[in-house]
């Protein structure tokens, strides 16, 4: 099987923009959110982990420490919204449970659902135009 480079590209506004990412362990759950690729995104996690590297030397970070400092660059770079939740979206809401520890279960569905966003459908080449090379003359 040979696959089409096209369709490897990254549909780079749909990344930035953000798109709506069914959650599948929460049933009727989704989330608003732009990809894990996200230059500014990127930029800013980088920085995190420095500053943490730096505060906490050759120690491993706490979980709560890294999921609350995860859910605040989610909170500003990547949520947009979600539905299927009891409680409505707002940036305000988000602000104030994205970094709650006692919320890992919500940044890691955020996590999960911004990382799908930049996956790829693959397309492949039929046979008949890969093996659509000139015949040899039979010399």
């Amino acid at each position: 099987m040979t696959i089409k480079l096209s369709s490897l590209k990254a549909d780079l506004t749909r990344e930035a923009k953000g798109d709506w990412v069914d959650f599948p362990d929460w049933p009727g759950v989704a989330f608003n959110v732009s990809s894990l690729h996200l230059p500014a995104f990127t930029i800013a996690r980088d920085l995190m982990f420095q500053r943490l590297a730096r505060t906490y030397k050759k120690k491993p970070v706490p979980k709560d420490v890294l999921s609350s400092e995860l859910g605040k660059l989610y909170h500003t770079h990547i949520l947009h919204g979600w539905r299927g939740l009891d409680v409505p979206y707002s940036p305000e809401k988000a602000g104030e449970i994205l970094p709650d520890p006692e919320y890992r279960n919500v940044v890691a569905a955020v996590e999960w659902c911004a990382g799908t966003l930049s996956e790829v459908e693959l397309e492949f080449v039929e046979e008949a135009e890969k093996n659509s090379d000139r015949p040899s003359s039979g010399d």
